[in-house]
Parts: structure tokens; sequence; C-alpha cells
């Protein structure tokens, strides 16, 4: 064991000098004992790949190999490029004539790392492989980590290794430490127990993440309000984000441990997807689509530009699937363009914040002024390339940006607690508005049900009114009909009593039998308010050749009913021609010694109208009153009185108007020639 652990010391006191390009082996004389580790930088040479791992492996021993750590951006992964490749070249020689010799080589958190081992003849030869893109189950048996790669040595055995160390925006510095296997497993131990702080802070800030979105996505689901949705939205691609920043600085294989190169791809989107619905979260929040609706639609064009150049950018990261370089000519202008976009909403939403109308600007500012500076100070850690062992919280840089999101988050939960309230308040004045609205318009409703029950009430009592007025018409109407009865009986009678004086037992017959035929009409039609024209004229007929037969035939008469006249469809009230017919017989043709002619035409000038002249040729109506006024024994006619009140009726009762027109007829030499009466009645 003496000789072992003088080797070792002899390694650490007497290293290789710096300048010095040969292979200098690392000798080792069999296992080590040692709880330390051995740093072999200065035993490397290093070529870096400027093809970005597209040279074949066979051509690496012939390329231009320096001293390792002879730049000092050897130690960090980080260049100009995205896509960083590495070779680095070291000899190891086990002395021990009898040990194996088992190691691990620590190279750090990277992409991909590949160990080769170059024999005498032919090309290199894969040993191992671990990093982030590869599977769990294709890591090297017993590794307790992705960071290591395991170094074995038979007795008195020389080789040349090559370590191939891929980085896709790796910090992480290429760790060239060797560690026994109880120091390896003694480091993990104690770092994992030192790492504890962080997991403790990673941990709790995905909890607080995790119960702020499932908090917004039942307050979605119950107020169906789409700012909840853009904000659970924004959360969950924040847990998928800060979840593999948790794997990648602690060096954790959470998901998906057998698809590292799925999981490593879930950066970029859940990136983009914060980023686009946390802008579209915090533009609803600021209500710029009501009140800023001309912004918001180039809001919108913006949202739009991002998510393309977001897209373009994500599609160059196809490196990872080994499909496309990361220098592509595609991602560079797509990736400027997403930065530039995004500074132009960010400054967009901080000049709405400041100046803007809504309640709730301050928390926006506010918000954006928190996440901003927790990025900045993690972008300013990144490039100042500070070194972290994944250990010290203030050496890792999401912490910053962590910190940032979350005071952010509660930011916005503040907000979004305000809006709530906003929105009860404004809810809660809206009711009370819409229970006002609802207290004038019940008020103004209650005004027309009154007014409109006053006016059903008027209605009411003038359909009473009505009712009751041509009930009275009616009854007028009956007790006019029964007064003309008498007149007509009055009137017969006497003339049958004359002939029965005279013992003119013929003319007394015929005479009694049309008395008795017009009585049953007069009875018959003055049951009813309408009869027929047929019916209205046969008793005209009969009752004026019982006045011609009375008067000794000085009576004469004409009935002229036009051919398109129905008189069987044509009905008008009853007994209305007989009074103007007797008043042209006992007021016109009486008071000629020769007596004359009454003419009764009929026409239909209109469907609605029925026209009726009645003419006689009489002495006039001024000749028969002089002569009326002189004659004490005169004939008085209440027919005329009689008809007159009926018409007024009937004209009220069934709301139409029958006129009545009344002139004499003058003869050629200017005497009078008679009267002419002429009836309007509607059908």
């Amino acid at each position: 064991m003496r000789p072992r652990l003088l080797l070792w010391l002899l390694l650490l006191v007497n290293p290789p000098a710096w300048g010095q390009t040969a292979l200098q082996p690392i000798v080792f004389a069999g296992q080590p004992t040692r709880r330390d580790a051995v740093d072999i930088g200065r035993y490397m040479t290093v070529y870096n790949d400027a093809s970005a791992d597209t040279l074949p492996v066979a051509a690496v021993p012939g390329k231009p190999f320096r001293p390792f750590l002879a730049k000092p951006d050897d130690r960090l992964s980080r260049s100009a490029r995205l896509w960083v490749a590495k070779w680095l070249r070291f000899t190891v020689q086990n002395g021990s004539e009898a040990d194996s010799l088992r190691l691990w080589l620590r190279v750090g958190n990277h992409t991909l790392m590949r160990l080769y081992h170059v024999a005498a003849s032919g090309g290199p030869v894969l040993l191992a492989r671990t990093g982030e893109v590869t599977p769990l189950r294709n890591r090297p048996a017993g590794a307790l980590s992705r960071d290591a790669l395991p170094l074995q040595l038979g007795p008195h055995q020389r080789q040349t290794y090559l370590l191939n160390v891929l980085s896709v925006m790796s910090y992480d510095s290429i760790r060239t430490k060797l560690y026994t296997v109880d120091s390896y497993e003694r480091l993990l131990a104690d770092r994992q127990r030192q790492q504890r702080p962080a997991l403790t802070f990673y941990v709790g800030l995905m909890a607080c993440f995790l119960f702020v979105t499932l908090f917004t996505l039942v307050q979605y689901v119950t107020n169906q309000d789409r700012i909840y949705l853009w904000y659970t939205l924004y959360l969950m691609g924040t847990l998928v984000f800060f979840g593999r920043l948790t794997e990648y600085y602690l060096g954790l294989d959470m998901w998906l441990p057998n698809h590292p190169q799925l999981r490593l791809f879930l950066v970029p989107p859940a990136q983009l997807w914060m980023q686009f619905f946390y802008l579209l979260f915090v533009g609803t929040l600021l209500d710029v689509p009501r009140l800023q609706p001309a912004l918001w639609r180039w809001y919108r064009y913006l949202l739009v530009g991002i998510a393309g150049f977001g897209i373009v950018a994500m599609g160059s990261l196809n490196r990872v699937f080994g499909y496309a370089d990361l220098d592509s000519i595609y991602f560079k202008p797509a990736f400027t363009g997403l930065v530039a976009l995004s500074f132009i909403t960010i400054v967009l939403l901080t000049g709405l914040s400041l100046r803007g109308k809504h309640p709730l600007r301050g928390y926006g500012f506010a918000g954006l002024l928190l996440l901003t500076g927790g990025a900045v100070i993690s972008i300013v850690l990144n490039r100042l390339q500070i070194p972290y062992d994944g250990i010290r919280l203030s050496h890792i840089p999401s912490v910053y940006l962590g910190v940032g999101t979350l005071l952010e988050v509660f930011c916005f939960s503040l907000a979004l607690g305000r809006r709530t309230r906003l929105v009860e308040v404004e809810n809660n004045q809206i009711q009370e508005r819409y229970a006002h609205d609802l207290e004038t318009q019940l008020t103004r409703r209650t005004v027309e049900v009154e007014e409109q029950r006053d006016i059903i009430e008027a209605q009411r009592i003038r359909q009473l009114e009505t009712a009751f007025e041509q009930k009275l018409s009616s009854t007028e109407m009956t007790a006019l009909r029964a007064q003309m009865n008498p007149h007509f009986i009055f009137n017969c009678l006497n003339s049958i009593k004359l002939y029965t004086m005279q013992n003119d037992t013929d003319r007394a017959s015929d005479y009694l039998s049309r008395f008795a035929r017009l009585i049953r009409l007069v009875l018959e039609n003055s049951r009813s308010e309408r009869i027929t024209l047929h019916s209205e004229l046969e008793a005209l007929r009969l009752y004026i050749e019982l006045e011609a037969m009375r008067f000794k035939q000085k009576v004469q008469y004409a009935i002229d009913v036009s051919p398109d006249v129905d008189q069987q469809y044509l009905r008008i009230p009853p007994l209305l021609l007989q009074p103007y017919v007797e008043n042209a017989i006992w007021h016109g043709l009486m008071h000629k010694a020769e007596g004359g002619t009454v003419t009764v035409s009929i026409r239909q000038p209109t469907d609605t109208h029925l026209c009726v002249t009645i003419t006689d040729d009489g002495v006039g109506r001024a000749r028969a009153t002089e002569l009326r006024s002189k004659s004490a024994g005169a004939h008085k006619s209440f027919g005329m009185q009689v008809t007159a009140d009926r018409i007024r009726m009937i004209n009220h009762l069934y709301n139409i108007q029958t006129d009545v027109t009344i002139h004499d007829l003058i003869a050629a030499d200017g005497q009078p020639a008679g009267t002419e009466v002429v009836l309007q009645i509607p059908v």
C-alpha cells in the first residue's frame, strides 16, 4: 500500500508542466485508496470541434490537440455557438502487477459525454456514454448520476482515452477529476445532503405554482372567465420550465428518464408557451380589448408574430434529435425576431401599466418589474459565467428567475383577487341599477296598467251604454213598428166599413181578403230586423191596391225593379217604403180631382247601396201644406214621423247611413208637378 500512496502523492505534488504538449500518462500503482479526488486536467490535451460534432470519430486522433486549460474557455463550455463540441485526450497507466484499476471520471452536467478507447490499431472504440440526452437504461452500470464515466484497467495496462463533451447552451464546467468508487459515492451522498436547500427551494417553488395553477383552473371552471384560462396556461408552462431547470441544475431524472430527448425538447416550447400566455394574460388583465380596441388589434399582431418566430426557432432545435445544426440560418433570425417582438410587447405593456386608466395597472407594472428583474439577474449571472456546483443557491441563476416569477405570481394573484372584488362591486352596481330600472319600469307599468284599467273600465261602461242604447233603440224600434200597425188597421177598417154600408159585398170581400194578407205580412215583417226586398214590395203592392180600391181608382201605381236587382237576396228594414208612398197618395194625389200615379223605381248603383225613388204627379209639397192648413178635417199621417224615427234608429243601431232626399218636381210651365223621394239604403 505504501508504494501506491507514494505514487498518488507524487502525482499531486509534481504535476506535469503547463506547456507540455506530449501526452504524459496518469500512472496508478493499482487501485488507490484516497478519499479525495485527483484533478487530471493538466494531463489532458483538448481539441475544439468547430464542426459541431459532425467530425467522424476516426478522424479525431489526427487532429491538432493542445494542452487543456491553456485557455480560460476550456473550463466552461459556453462559447459564441449554441452547440459546443470538445475532444479531450488523456492516458492512464496501471503500474500494479496484480490489482485492477476501477475509477470514476467526473465530467460535469452536459448534454452528451462519450468515452472512447484509442486502440493501437483501428479507430476509437466507444466504452461508455452518459449525459442529459442519454437514456437511463443506456448509462454505465453502477452509475449513480449522469455526470461521470467509468475507467477500468487491468494489471499492468496502459490505455489512451478520447472524451467527447457536447453541450447545448450549457454553462457547467468540464470537470476532469478522478474518484475512487468509495470517494465518488461519498461525494454524491455529501452533494445530495448539501443540495437539500436548493431542492427544497425548487420543490416549494413548484408547489406554489401548482397550487395557484389548480386554484385558477377552478376559478375558470366556476366563472368561465378567460383571464383565468390564460393565467392557468401560463402557470402550466411555468411548472414545466422550472421542473426542467430543477432536473438540470440538481442533476435529477424526474420526468421521462428513458426519453431524454423528448424531455430536453420540452424547454423551448415551455418558454414560448409561458411568454405567449403571459403576454395574453397581462393584456387581458389591463382590459386592453375594451379600453384600447385599436391598440389591442396591434397587440394581437405582436402575439401572432411572437408565436411564429418562436415556432421557427424551435424548428431549428432539431439538433437535439440529431437532424440539423443549431447554427442553422433560420435559428438566429427567428430568435432575434422573437426577442425583438417580446421586447416591444413588454414595453407596450409597461406603458399601459404606467399611463393606463385601468385600476389594476399598478399590479401589472409591479408584476412586469418583478419578473423582468429576476430574468435580468439570471441572464447577468449566466453572462458572467460564475461556476456553480448545484449546491449554493446564490450561484444558481434560475433561483433569481424563480424568485422573480414567484413574486410576480403573488402580485398577479393579488391583482386577480382585486379584479374579482371589482367585478363583484360592478355586479352589485349593475344589480342595483337593474333593481332601480325594474322599480322604475314597475312603477311605469303600474301607471300604464291603471290607465289601461281605466280605459278598459271606460270602454266597458261605453259598451254597456252602447248595449243599453241598442236595447233601447231595439225597444223603440219595436214600439214604432207596433205603432204603425194600428195606423194601417185604422185606414183599412174604415174602407171595409164603407163597403159594408154600401152593401157592396164583393168589394168588401175582396178588400177584406187583401187586407188580411197585408195584415199577415205586416205582422210577419214586424218581427224581423230585416226582410227581403220581395216581401217589402209585396206588402207595398197590397197597400197601394187597397188604397186604389178605397179611392175609386183615383190612385194608379207602377213598381219598376231593375233586372240586376236580386229581390230574394237583398234585405232592408221592414215597412220602410210604405210611409213615403202613403204620404205621396194622401198629400199629393188626393188633392187632385182626377187623382194621379205613384211610381216606385228600384236600382242598385253599387254593391253596398240600393237606390229607391218614389215619384208622384200630385200637387207638390207647398200646395199640399196650404190645403192641409185650410182643412180642419185633413188627414193626419203619423207614418212619416214614424219612418223618420225608424231611419234614425236604424242608422244608430246598425252603424249605417240611410239617406233620404225629398224635392218637388216642376213642370215645363213652372208649375208644381209632384214630389220625388230618393232613399239610399245600405244593403
